[in-house]
């Protein structure tokens, strides 16, 4: 049983860092592009 619980927090654990690198990775062009180009309206 502690087997199997240390493995679901664990890889909840890897979830999240997933999740955070994605978003991550989405923000940062974002980031870019505003800072090369002032934002556009459409």
């Amino acid at each position: 049983m502690l087997q199997f619980q240390t493995l679901g927090v664990v890889s909840d654990n890897k979830m999240n860092l997933v999740a955070a690198l994605r978003r991550s990775l989405f923000e940062f062009p974002n980031i870019f592009q505003k800072r090369r180009e002032k934002p556009k309206k459409n």
